[in-house]
C-alpha cells in the first residue's frame, strides 16, 4: 500500500519541483485549510472487531495475547524533545544563517556563549493552492546521519547519506514539519489552532462527547495543522489531544482519530510498533509501512522509532522475523536504494536476465538476489524493469513472484512488484488494496483505517486513487465505504474521503 517510495517520480516523468501549485482540499480559495474547523499493546479482540474501550481490565498473566486487527488504547509514549542548548545529534538541524555552510550531523556543539543557531521561521502566507511551511530552505544538501545504535557488532553502524528533500523532510508524499530537535511551530498562516483546540476542549467537556464536531474539526486538516492543534490543545488543557480522544472515544472511530492526530510520521510508527507487540506479527502493517519508502522516509522512520520508543528499528522488526525474511527486511531499513531519476536501460535488461536466472530460469529459487534487485532500484527502474520482463519473458512480474515465493516473502515482493507494474507510482496497487479491506464476507476494519488515513495525507495522489478505483470496480469508492461501515465511524472515513 501506502509504503510507496514517495520521493521518487513515476518512470518517464520529470521530478516535481518543490512548491509547485497542490490542490488544497476542504477549504474554500483565498483560505488555507478547513475552517476553523497511543500506545499499543492492550487485549484486543479478533480481527475486525472493535478494541476494548478506554479503562478496561487488562488480560492476566498467562491469557493470550492480543489478536490481529483490534486497535487498544494506550500512551503515546513520545520521548520529551530535548531542553534549549542542548546537543542535538542523530536529528535534522537547522541552519545558522539563510545561505551559510550547514553544520554537519554528529559535528561538536558550540562552545558556550557562541550564537545560538537561528530557529525555523514561522512558515510565510502563500497564495491559496501554493502552500509552503518554510520560507527557508531545509536544505539538499548530501549528508552523512549518524550511526545507529544496537548493531549486532555492539558499536555504532553509519547511516548511509541521502539527499534531503527541499524546503523540509518529506514522508508519505508530502512535507511534514521538522521532527525534534527542530523547535516546533507556534502557529500558521490562515489556521486558528486555538479555536478548533476549544471546539474540541468543548465537544468532550462534560457528560458525552459530540464526536460530529471533533471528525469535523479534526479530518480537514493537513501535517503541519495537526501538529500545531495538538500541541496548543495540551497547551491549553493539560492533556494530549491523543489522551482525550482514548478516554472519550472508543472502536474504530477512536482508532482513525487516533492515527489522525499522530500525523504522516507519528502514525507509520506508531502501526510499526503495533505491528510487532503481542503475540504474533502483523505481517501486512510491515509490508506496507517498510517497504517501497525512500531512503529519507527510512532515516526519519529510524530516527522517530528510537526517540518514541528508545529502540533500534532495524534490531526491533528484526526480532519478528527470520530466515531469509529477516534478510529482505534488513535491505529495506538499509536506506540505501538508488533514487536516481536517470534510468539505464542496460541495467534494466542486465536485472531482468538476473530475475528470470533466480527464479524461473533454475531450480529453486535464489531469493537474495531478486529481493537484492527489488528493494534496491530506483521506482523509475522498477517500472522499466517490470514491462521488460512481460515483453522479455512473456509473464509478469508479479505473478513470476507469486509462483516462485511463499508466505511473508512473497507478500512483501508482491507488494513491491505491484507497485512498479501499471502506473508504477502504486496507485493502481493502492486501489486494489482498498478493495481488499472491503472484498469478501465481512470488513476489514483495521486495514480499511490506516490504508484510507495513510493515503489521504497526499491529497493530490489519493484523488488519483479514488479515480482508479472508480475504473477499476465502476464504483465511487466513498459510496463502496458507507455501505460497509456506520455510525460515526463511517462519518469519519467519510470525512476523510471527502477532503478532495
Amino acid at each position: 500500500m501506502y509504503g510507496g517510495g514517495y520521493g521518487q517520480q513515476p518512470y518517464g516523468q520529470q521530478p516535481n519541483q518543490y512548491g509547485a501549485p497542490q490542490a488544497q482540499y476542504g477549504a474554500p480559495p483565498g483560505q488555507y485549510g478547513a475552517p476553523p474547523a497511543n500506545q499499543y499493546g492492550a487485549p484486543a479482540n479478533q480481527y475486525g472487531s472493535p478494541p476494548n474501550q478506554y479503562g478496561s481490565a487488562p488480560n492476566q498473566y498467562g491469557a493470550p495475547g492480543p489478536q490481529y486487527g483490534a486497535p487498544p488504547p494506550g500512551a503515546y509514549g513520545a520521548a520529551p524533545p530535548q531542553q534549549y542548548g542542548a546537543s542535538p545529534q542523530n536529528h535534522y538541524r537547522p541552519p545558522t544563517q539563510y545561505g551559510a555552510a550547514q553544520t554537519q550531523y554528529g559535528a561538536p556543539p558550540q562552545p558556550y556563549g557562541a550564537p545560538a543557531h537561528q530557529p525555523y521561521p514561522a512558515p510565510a502566507q502563500q497564495p491559496y493552492g501554493q502552500q509552503q511551511y518554510s520560507s527557508q530552505p531545509y536544505g539538499a544538501q548530501t549528508y552523512n546521519p549518524p550511526g545507529q545504535h544496537g548493531n549486532p557488532a555492539g558499536g555504532y553502524q553509519a547511516q548511509p547519506a541521502f539527499t534531503q528533500s527541499p524546503g523540509g523532510p518529506r514522508f508519505l508524499g508530502v512535507q511534514i514539519p521538522a521532527p525534534a530537535p527542530a523547535p516546533p511551530l507556534a502557529n500558521l498562516p490562515n489556521y486558528n489552532a486555538q479555536f478548533d483546540a476549544d471546539r474540541i476542549r468543548k465537544a468532550t467537556k462534560g457528560f458525552g462527547t459530540d464526536e460530529d464536531t471533533v471528525i469535523n474539526t479534526m479530518m480537514p486538516l493537513d501535517a503541519f495543522q495537526i501538529d500545531v492543534l495538538s500541541r496548543t490543545y495540551e497547551q491549553q488543557t493539560g492533556r494530549s489531544l491523543k489522551v482525550t480522544i482514548e478516554k472519550e472515544m472508543s472502536g474504530w472511530l477512536e482508532y482513525i482519530l487516533r492515527l489522525k492526530s499522530l500525523g504522516p510520521l507519528g502514525g507509520d510508527l506508531w502501526l510499526i510498533n503495533r505491528a510487532c507487540k503481542g503475540m504474533g506479527t502483523h505481517e501486512d502493517l510491515l509490508n506496507e509501512v517498510l517497504l517501497c519508502r525512500s531512503n529519507e522516509e527510512i532515516f526519519l522512520l529510524k530516527e522517530g522509532f528510537r526517540r518514541q520508543y528508545n529502540k533500534d528499528l532495524v534490531s526491533f522488526v528484526r526480532g519478528e522475523l527470520s530466515m531469509k525474511t529477516e534478510r529482505m527486511f534488513n535491505m529495506a531499513l538499509s536506506g540505501t536504494r538508488d533514487e536516481s531519476p536517470i534510468v539505464n536501460h542496460q541495467q534494466v535488461q542486465h536485472d531482468i536476465e538476473t530475475l528470470y536466472r533466480a527464479g524461473p530460469g533454475k531450480i529453486g529459487t535464489d531469493e537474495i538476489s531478486i529481493c537484492g534487485i527489488l528493494l534496491q532500484r530506483s521506482n523509475q527502474h522498477l517500472h522499466a524493469l517490470a514491462h521488460g520482463f512481460v515483453q522479455r519473458h512473456g509473464i509478469s512480474l508479479s505473478k513470476m513472484i507469486d509462483k516462485e515465493f511463499s508466505g511473508h516473502m512473497r507478500d512483501g515482493l508482491l507488494h513491491v512488484a505491484r507497485f512498479a507494474e501499471n502506473d508504477g507510482n502504486g496507485v493502481h496497487r493502492d486501489a486494489t488494496l482498498l478493495e481488499a479491506a472491503m472484498a469478501g464476507m465481512g470488513t476489514k476494519d483495521e486495514r480499511l483505517c490506516y490504508r484510507l488515513c495513510r493515503m489521504h495525507w497526499d491529497r493530490q495522489r489519493f484523488g488519483m486513487v479514488k479515480n482508479e478505483y472508480r475504473q477499476i470496480y465502476h464504483k465511487d469508492l466513498i459510496n463502496r465505504v458507507q455501505g460497509e461501515t456506520s455510525g460515526k465511524y463511517e462519518r469519519a472515513l467519510v470525512a476523510l474521503i471527502n477532503q478532495n
